[in-house]
């Protein structure tokens, strides 16, 4: 980091604080220091201000005191040479104090001046960093789960496909999470895991999504007579590859990602289990988009407020006359991707300037400057979100009576993937959940029935049958009989039942099967067999009957997979393309990056030879100049002495 050059400037300051529903507009005068912080995703920032005698403020300090959301809006720039515009932050207080300071005696009664310190930050930053909801949704896209967290009228845009796509499943468990991860920590997540990027634009207040980084904008040149100093900043190198492997057992697949500056050996391996080959191509693609390498870097320290805007993501170019033409970074179109801009006022006290809207400030300056093509995402840090969550549920399979055993399956026919459906009574939101044996062996076939009480684990985009949580009616066994019993069929009048517990201590294994008033039982106990079939009298006949509710939504199953499954393969194949696109764009542009560099550098050391040679012939003439010059005095000497 650089070291601070501290300077002094006037500047014009437009504060106003909002506290509660009542705004107070503050004279620059009255800003005793700031403090900014300002990155493409966000800011910080801080500020001290006085306020005149006690009453003048009674207003501002009664609302100050208040719990009320505080909002700050601080607009600053130049005075001898001001920008096209000032630099414009707004954002929401996070902590505040204040003091008062005796200024003597007025008609006997003490007055004071008060001094106020906010600290604030972005809205987003302030507000979802608060934010741990714990929700489910299903058939929704991303960019409708944000827009429903937008609390103080926070604004999105969105310039990405990723957040456009229907998810059949997301959830949202970070109030469950124990390391405490907020909503601005599962936003930061997501963005950087699926290569996106995330910028504020303060003046707007206006946070954008999108899939890379803007690539427009007005380049607005910087002259050498503003800067103090250029540091270059190399940052770290990644030295690992990345390997996806899909551990599906009945076509597992590892794909090398290569990455040029990785050492051999060293590895980021991504472990995924999917039967679904586009769902492991769509994760090498992104994953192969994550191999970006951080360009270089120049760190400007400034002499003055120059008059050009200076924010993250305003696009400069070193340029003019004064700069060295050996400048690392000359004549490249540079944006600003870190800002400090710190100031404490010149005023002599608290009295001083009060009305003033420009006043005498000691300001460090300081931007990072990145290049334009550099396509790596500046973002945070971040706790990711803890996943899976887990909630109750109840197995869905329509048709039938409410307590029938009855199970529905829904077999995607592209994908060859089993879902049993859950409902969540907690947000009445039904998923799917893979068909799969859990705890049994697969010798076992026990599909969850109706109604069945389940531990559902959901993820953030897929959901799994974690364990049951109850036995069904009519399973259990009284306690003194310390039976055991294994239930087949649909209810108690439709049903088999194997049953093994103690009759007067000693052991009775029972196979009965019933069909409304048809009954057969197989019993063994000491020292007898039993085998019986008979049908009870005054039953009611059993008369066939067709539900055909489950294969109606078997069909829709299919059909919403199978639209499902197209839309997913579609997606993911045009994410690879798209993906595989960006690489060979992102390749070509290293190459002409790096052939302009070549070419610029070859053309700097022909320059600097070119001015080696023309030194060399100017200092051999401005020899050749003194001797003609002797030889001319000599000559006008000989003259001078024939008269």
């Amino acid at each position: 980091m650089a070291l601070p050059f501290p300077f002094h400037e006037k500047l014009k300051l437009e504060l106003t604080v909002t506290a509660g529903e009542q705004a107070f507009v503050i004279p620059g005068g009255q800003v005793q220091a700031f403090s900014l912080r300002m990155t493409p995703s966000g800011f910080t920032g801080s500020l001290t201000f006085w306020t005149s005698l006690e009453k003048a403020d009674a207003k501002l300090f009664t609302a100050f005191s208040k719990p009320d959301l505080i909002r700050v809006r601080l607009a600053l720039s130049g005075v001898y040479d001001p920008p096209p515009a000032p630099l414009l932050v707004q954002g929401i207080v996070t902590a505040k104090s204040l003091r008062g300071s005796a200024h003597g005696n007025k008609d006997g009664v003490a007055v004071a001046f008060r001094q106020y310190t906010v600290e604030f930050a972005d809205p987003a930053r302030v507000l979802w960093k608060q934010h741990r909801p714990v929700e489910l949704h299903t058939g929704k896209k991303v960019s409708e789960l944000l827009d429903l967290h937008k609390p103080g009228g926070l604004l999105l845009t969105y310039d990405w496909d990723a957040l456009e796509s229907k998810q059949a499943l997301v959830c949202l468990g970070i109030g469950d999470d124990d390391p405490s991860a907020s909503f601005l920590d599962f936003v930061l997540w997501f963005v950087d895991t699926r290569g996106g990027v995330l910028t504020y634009d303060s003046p707007k207040d206006t946070y954008t999504f999108s899939a890379k980084k803007p690539a427009t904008g007005t380049v607005t040149a910087l002259s050498r007579k503003h800067v103090e100093r250029v540091d270059v900043e190399l940052p770290p190198v990644i030295r690992h590859g990345t390997r996806v492997l899909n551990g599906f057992g009945a076509a597992p697949t590892t794909v090398a990602l290569p990455q040029a500056q990785a050492v051999a050996g060293v590895s980021h391996d991504m472990l995924v289990r999917t039967p679904i080959a586009a769902e492991a191509e769509k994760r090498q693609s992104l994953e192969k988009e994550r191999l970006r390498l951080r360009k270089r870097r120049l760190r400007l320290t400034f002499l003055d407020v120059p008059p050009v805007a200076l924010h993250p993501g305003a696009l400069i170019k070193l340029d003019g006359p004064l700069w060295s033409p050996d400048l690392t970074g000359l004549g490249e179109d540079l944006r600003i991707c870190e800002l400090s801009f710190d100031g404490a006022g010149l005023q002599i006290g608290p009295h001083d300037g009060q009305q003033e809207t420009m006043e005498g400030y000691e300001v460090t300056l300081s931007v990072l400057l990145e290049q334009k093509s550099d396509p790596v995402p500046g973002l945070p840090a971040y706790r990711p979100p803890r996943y899976p969550i887990y909630v109750e549920g109840k197995v869905h399979s329509p048709g039938g009576e409410a307590n029938d055993r009855i199970y529905l399956q829904v077999d995607d026919p592209k994908t060859s993937v089993t879902n049993y459906r859950v409902t969540v009574p907690l947000w009445n939101k039904t998923v799917s959940v893979p068909a799969e044996p859990g705890l049994f062996p697969g010798t076992f076939y026990f599909p969850p029935y109706k109604n069945e009480r389940v531990l559902v684990a959901l993820h953030f985009d897929h959901a799994a049958l974690h364990r049951y949580l109850d036995w069904g009616e009519g399973v259990r066994m009284p306690q003194d009989s310390q039976g055991d019993q294994l239930l087949f069929g649909k209810n108690g009048t439709n049903q088999t039942a194997m049953t093994h517990d103690y009759q007067d201590a000693k052991p009775v294994w029972n196979l009965g099967r019933v069909n409304s008033n048809d009954t057969e039982i197989i019993r063994i106990s000491e020292g007898r067999l039993l085998i019986q079939t008979k049908e009870e009298p005054g039953g009611a006949a059993t008369t066939p009957t067709y539900d055909v509710t489950p294969q109606v939504e078997t069909a829709k199953g299919d059909l919403t997979a199978g639209v499902d499954g197209a839309v997913g393969e579609t997606t993911a194949a045009y994410t690879a393309s798209t993906a595989a696109v960006n690489a060979k764009l992102n390749a070509a542009s290293e190459e002409t990056s790096a052939a302009l560099a070549a070419a610029e550098a070859k053309v700097k050391d022909q320059a600097a030879e070119s001015r080696t040679k023309l030194t060399g012939a100017l200092n051999g003439l401005d020899g050749q100049t003194g001797a003609l010059s002797g030889a001319a005095t000599e000559a006008k000497a000989a003259l001078g002495a024939l008269k």
